[in-house]
Parts: C-alpha cells; sequence; structure tokens
C-alpha cells in the first residue's frame, strides 16, 4: 500500500493541482473562441472567472486535504480498537463538518470486526470510540445508533449541553459496569439532573461473584468511581444485580411512639414489634420478642446504650408490660423507678440478686403451673427483665457475696445459675430479657447462648472481635462514625446487618417539668408524655431489707447479721409515696452499716468507662508486600485486616485481588478507619506496606 508523504498507511488523495490545469485549459479554450468571435468583453469575462475557479478550487482541496489528514489521524488512531488490521478510510467515515474554515465532523460512522479479538467488550470498545473521537476533534460525540450484529456504530455531536452532560455520565457508568461485568446489558435511570441514580445490570453466569468479597469490592468501587455513595441487591440465581444511591441517615430521630389509650398486653403478644431506630432505607427496626427471645444492646458510654434500653422499656411498659430491672450503675435507670408498670428497678447489689431471684421464682411458678396444665402459655402477662451494664453487676455480686455467703454454701453465688435459666428457659413463659453491655461478650454471644439473643444492637465503633462476636464478621460495625450518638448496626427483617440511627427517648430523670435547663433538647418533655404509659395496670414494689426487722430471738441475726440466703428471703411489698421520695432524692444514700458496706463493694466493682483505643484488638504492626495479603486463590486471606495507606491513615480491608486492568497490581477496597467511608486503591504487587491483622483469642 503506498504511503503519504508523512509515513501515513493510508493512500494518497486528489491534489489541487490537477483541477487547476484544468479549470486553466477549460478558460483558454473558452477565452479562445471568444477571441475568435471578436468578442473581448466575453474574453475578459472568461478570464476573471478563471481565476476565481482557480482560487476556489485550491482552496477548496486544500480545505479537503486538510480534513482528509485529521480523519486520516483518527483512523489510524481507533483502527486497533476496531479490530482490524490495516487503517481503511471505507471503515470511518466522518462528514457533516461544521465550524470555521476546516470545520469538525459532526457525524462519524465506525465499523469494527466483530469476530478478530477487539480490546474489551462492545460497552468498552464504544465508549473508548467516542473518548478518542472527542480527543481528536475537540467535541463530545452522542451514540445514536449501534448493530452490534453488524459491528456498526454512528456517532453524533451532542448539541445540547445538559443532554451531553447527562449522557457523560451514562456513558461512565456503562464503561464502569463492562470493566467490571464485561459484555453485560447495563440499564442506568437518572434524576432530573442528569445524575445516575440507579443502575441494573444483567451479567453472564461468573463463580467469583459468589464470594462476599468480591461482591463487597464491587460495590466500594462503585462508590469510588461515581458520584455518591453506591449499594448493590445482588440476585446471584438471576445473574443480576441493581445498584442505588443510599440514602443519607438522620443524626436524630425522635422516638415518635405514643402510648395507647387500651392495653391488652396478652391479646398482642404475638404480634409485639418494639421499634428501636431507622435504617438507610428508611425501615423501622424492631425487636419481636415472640420470634426473637432476648435482646442484647451494647456500647460505650456516651454512644446511645441507654438511650435504647430506656426507649424499649418505656415502649413495653406503655403496653402493659411487667417490667422488672438491675440497674447495675444505681442511676442509669433511676427514670423509671416510679414509672408506671415498672414494678422494680433495682439499684443495690443484694437488691439486684433479689430480682434476679423474684424472676427466676416467677418462672419456675409458671413452669409448674403450665406443667401441670392448671394453665396455657397464652394466660401468662409478658415480662421484660431489663439488666444494664451486666458486668458492673456480675462483679459486684461475686464481691458482695463473699461478705454474705453462707457456711457451707457454694463459692459461686446461685445468681448466676438463676440468670442463665432465664435466659435459657424464659421466653417460653413470656419472661424476655433485655441486656446492656458496653462490650460483645463471649459469655452471651458465642455457642447456645448466641441463638438466645436473637436481637442485638451495636451502638457506635465495634473491635474486630467484637464485630465478629455480634455480626460473624470482622469488618461489620467497624466503620460506624466515631462521632455519632446513637448510630450503630442492627438486623433488619431479612437478618443483614445494617446501619441504623436508634430512636432518641428522652430519660424522665432529665425531665422535669420545672428544670428545662436539663433537658437535651426542648422537645424532651413532650416526648416523655406520649410515651408515659395511660394504663397503670401493675404497682411499684420495693424490698424490705433483712436488717429492717431483726430476729432478736436469733443470735446470727443480732450478732453476725444476714446472710445471702436472708437477703434471697426478703420480702417484695408494694411501695407506698412515702418510699418514693428516698429512692428519687437520696438513691445512692446507704444509712445502716450493712447497706454502707454493701455501696463501697459496688463502687469498687463498677466497670469502668472505658473508650475503644485505637486499634484494640487489632495485633501489633508488621511489615509486608501488598501481594502476601492475598491467599492461594488470589484473594484476601486475613479478614478485617488494617493496611496503612498512607502516612498515619489506615483502612479496614474488605476485598483484596489483583488487578484486572494493570497487570502486576492488587487492587484493595477498604473503609476508612476513622470515617468509615469507603475507598479503593491499586498498588504493585512488590510494595511493602503496614498491616495489622485482628488478634485471635
Amino acid at each position: 500500500m503506498t504511503r503519504v508523504a508523512n509515513g501515513s498507511p493510508l493512500p494518497r488523495t486528489g491534489g489541487w493541482f490537477v483541477p487547476v490545469i484544468a479549470v486553466f485549459a477549460a478558460a483558454v479554450i473558452a477565452g479562445g473562441i471568444a477571441a475568435a468571435l471578436d468578442r473581448p468583453g466575453a474574453a475578459i469575462l472568461v478570464g476573471v472567472l478563471a481565476i476565481v475557479l482557480i482560487a476556489a478550487t485550491i482552496a477548496l482541496r486544500l480545505r479537503a486535504g486538510r480534513r482528509t489528514a485529521m480523519a486520516d489521524l483518527f483512523v489510524i488512531a481507533v483502527t486497533p480498537v476496531l479490530g482490524w488490521p490495516e487503517p481503511d478510510r471505507s471503515r470511518v467515515l466522518v462528514r457533516a463538518w461544521r465550524g470555521g474554515w476546516i470545520g469538525t465532523p459532526r457525524k462519524i460512522r465506525l465499523s469494527y470486526n466483530t469476530v478478530a479479538s477487539v480490546e474489551g467488550n462492545a460497552l468498552e470498545l464504544v465508549s473508548e470510540l467516542r473518548r478518542r473521537a472527542a480527543a481528536r476533534f475537540g467535541i463530545v460525540y452522542r451514540v445514536v445508533k449501534h448493530n452490534e450484529r453488524r459491528g456498526l456504530v454512528w456517532l453524533a455531536e451532542h448539541d445540547n449541553a445538559t443532554e451531553r452532560d447527562a449522557d457523560e455520565k451514562t456513558e461512565r457508568v456503562r464503561t464502569h459496569m463492562a470493566k467490571i461485568f464485561g459484555d453485560a446489558q447495563v440499564s442506568t435511570k437518572t434524576d432530573d439532573a442528569g445524575d445516575p441514580r440507579e443502575i441494573t445490570v444483567k451479567f453472564e453466569v461468573s463463580p467469583r461473584l459468589t464470594r462476599e468479597g468480591v461482591r463487597t469490592h464491587i460495590e466500594t468501587a462503585t462508590s469510588a468511581v461515581l458520584s455518591g455513595r453506591w449499594r448493590a441487591f445482588w440476585d446471584l440465581q438471576k445473574d443480576f444485580v441493581r445498584f442505588e444511591l443510599r440514602p443519607k441517615l438522620e443524626s436524630l430521630i425522635a422516638n415518635p411512639a405514643v402510648a395507647p389509650e387500651v392495653v391488652d398486653p396478652k391479646g398482642t403478644y404475638d404480634s409485639m414489634a418494639v421499634p428501636v431506630g431507622v435504617d438507610e432505607d428508611g425501615e423501622v427496626i424492631v425487636w419481636k420478642p415472640k420470634d426473637q427471645a432476648h435482646g442484647l444492646v451494647t456500647g460505650e458510654t456516651g454512644k446511645g446504650k441507654t438511650v435504647v434500653i430506656l426507649g424499649i422499656t418505656m415502649y413495653l411498659a406503655a403496653q402493659g408490660w411487667h417490667i422488672w430491672g438491675i440497674d447495675g450503675k444505681r442511676i442509669e435507670l433511676l427514670g423509671l423507678r416510679e414509672y408506671p408498670n415498672v414494678e422494680l428497678i433495682a439499684g443495690r447489689i443484694d437488691h439486684q440478686a433479689r430480682v434476679t431471684r423474684a424472676v427466676y421464682d416467677l418462672m419456675q411458678e409458671r413452669m409448674e403451673a403450665y406443667e401441670s396444665r392448671q394453665v396455657r402459655l397464652n394466660d401468662f402477662e409478658p415480662v421484660l427483665f431489663v439488666v444494664d451494664e451486666f458486668k458492673t453487676f456480675r462483679n459486684a455480686l461475686l464481691a458482695w457475696y463473699r461478705t454474705v455467703k453462707p457456711k457451707g454454701a457454694s463459692t459461686t453465688p446461685v445468681t448466676l445459675t438463676e440468670f442463665s435459666d432465664i435466659v435459657s428457659l424464659g421466653r417460653k413463659l413470656r419472661i424476655h430479657l433485655l441486656l446492656g453491655l458496653q462490650r460483645p461478650d463471649a459469655e452471651f454471644l458465642t455457642g447456645d447462648m448466641r441463638d438466645n439473643f436473637g436481637f442485638r444492637v451495636s451502638l457506635g465503633k465495634l473491635s474486630p472481635e467484637g464485630a465478629k462476636m455480634m455480626w460473624q464478621s470482622f469488618v461489620t460495625g467497624t466503620t460506624v462514625p466515631v462521632n455519632g450518638k446513637g448510630r450503630g448496626m442492627a438486623r433488619n427483617k431479612q437478618g443483614t446487618p445494617v446501619e441504623l440511627q436508634t430512636y432518641w427517648t428522652p430519660d424522665p430523670e432529665q425531665t422535669d417539668p420545672n428544670e428545662p435547663s436539663e433537658w437535651a433538647f426542648p422537645t424532651d418533655l413532650e416526648l416523655v408524655q406520649s410515651l408515659r404509659p395511660k394504663v397503670d395496670l401493675w404497682e411499684t414494689k420495693r424490698i424490705i431489707d433483712p436488717d429492717d426487722f431483726p430476729d432478736l430471738d436469733d443470735e446470727k441475726a443480732t450478732n453476725t447479721g444476714p446472710d445471702f440466703n436472708d437477703y434471697m428471703a426478703a420480702r417484695i411489698t408494694k411501695a407506698t409515696v412515702a418510699d418514693a421520695m428516698p429512692v428519687r432524692k437520696m438513691a445512692g444514700v446507704f444509712e445502716t452499716p450493712a447497706a454502707k458496706k454493701i455501696e463501697q463493694i459496688q463502687i469498687e466493682a463498677e466497670e469502668p468507662d472505658e473508650q475503644l483505643q485505637p486499634f484494640e484488638g487489632y495485633a501489633a504492626p508488621t511489615t509486608t508486600s501488598v501481594e502476601e495479603l492475598l491467599d492461594g486463590n488470589g484473594y484476601l486471606q486475613s479478614e478485617g485486616a488494617l493496611v496503612e495507606l498512607e502516612d498515619g491513615m489506615w483502612g479496614v480491608l474488605e476485598f483484596a485481588g489483583y488487578d484486572d486492568a494493570e497487570e502486576g497490581y492488587v487492587e484493595l477496597s477498604y473503609r476508612d478507619y476513622e470515617s468509615g467511608e469507603p475507598g479503593t486503591i491499586s498498588l504493585p504487587v512488590d510494595e511493602r506496606v503496614d498491616t495489622r491483622l485482628p488478634e485471635q483469642h
């Protein structure tokens, strides 16, 4: 094939010399004829016209040459993309030149090889053609038509700025999805501004998508490449995925519950659903005690754990449930001490043990009545047993028990066994536990106990170990925003852990109508009044301490004081109005020597308010190559590993795998350890990075 002077493999096109000679020859002949006819005016006119035609021919031929040269450069540039062995003008037709003397082509038709090896798939090919056309001619093109069977693509200039911008965003979506899924059917829905809001992809069967880490990586990469935070809904049986923008969670959501005028705790038991908060879909997360035996709420001080416990307790009190409770720190549930339908909230450790015994005895009574067929299960009134700060309760119980253990008794208080039995057997008898912990505890989240706590909420950032116990993942819950109060994780109705914002429920103790300065928000009093039970079914009770009525004939009582059995036999009776004032105004003030001793034990046993320390739950950093993060199959081998991506910036890895787009690189998907924001980065396989692995226990 001949080449032009600049080395192009395309053949020469006609220049201006031959047409000019032809025009000159025609002018000479015409001028000669005019002269022979003795018409000098006509001869002059022929000469002028000849000059004009020659000039126009030269100009048009020069312009055509410039246009051909521009088009040839484009043909050469796109030939490898089109899949042809050599450039050919017949496969790239440019026309409708406008704008300026030379102008630019407004329409282009391209023909690509549907059989030969073409870089990428059809979507990537078209996107690359549009990109190269825009780079060569300086204008944006849209796809007018694409015939994949014949391998033909028609491009035309975008003449509408808004549509052009929207099309560019849509094309970016298509290109991104093509790189991930290959040949796939991609559909994009946009909003009024032309921004993508929903993407659906029908892809070919791919075993790699069965790996959760791969799917998480695709979701994270989509959020990194496209504007906004995206999430994916997968249907691997139908080879389909739908992406949508993540809704933003509000930072404060007031508890919307209102106490009913009429209650039927037995009749509504099966359908009872306690609203706890709202997830990013706007779905209300609920606890259904009938289906999920017990509830567990974890969270460091200040993250909203007590607020959630208050909200659940006050809601069920408004529904007419029996409420019994243990206030591990003695003051967290103070506002519920005289609350309607709350029978007894214990503050002192001896009272806490006595309340546990009372709930256990109630369970035994119900079991015996049901076993003897005196009653049906539906005859039992539902009971909520609230235990806030269980570790503090247990620590204080063990310390106190050593001071009152009867001679010859077990070294471990039977209270712990009773508590365990309530967890195991209570659900059947409509006795449900709501447990509050600062940190996830293996005692309740491993083995058989895990199944009993079907409802769980974790508030604030979890350590990898805590995340594994709560959600069976080293990553879930580790990236909850550090400063987000009431923000945490819970399972939705599909059983998937989701981020939620729990409801704000004010503490009745902090909403004195006469002290508005103590309210957290101006609407707190209104919220408390809306939640306050309108039907008061159960009387507030108090515990009569053994010291209150000593048996003067009992040498042990007068000389050595009551033992553990005496405290467990303490009477529980109706509280009077006079009883309520000391509880409210002087909570924590103990008058008898025995009570003062108990107070000191509780102070020493109280669990400190420890915040999650940086890198808690992770081993010391080690330096390794990026490739060593992968297992034998080329995927992340240590779930939840931390990697230092920049100086001082760590990411929780969700996915790692060889980069398909760049050989010799590993692609990492992560969430910023501090903010929880997703990101993706590609690093050379031999690059050295600092890593921290979750500690194994």
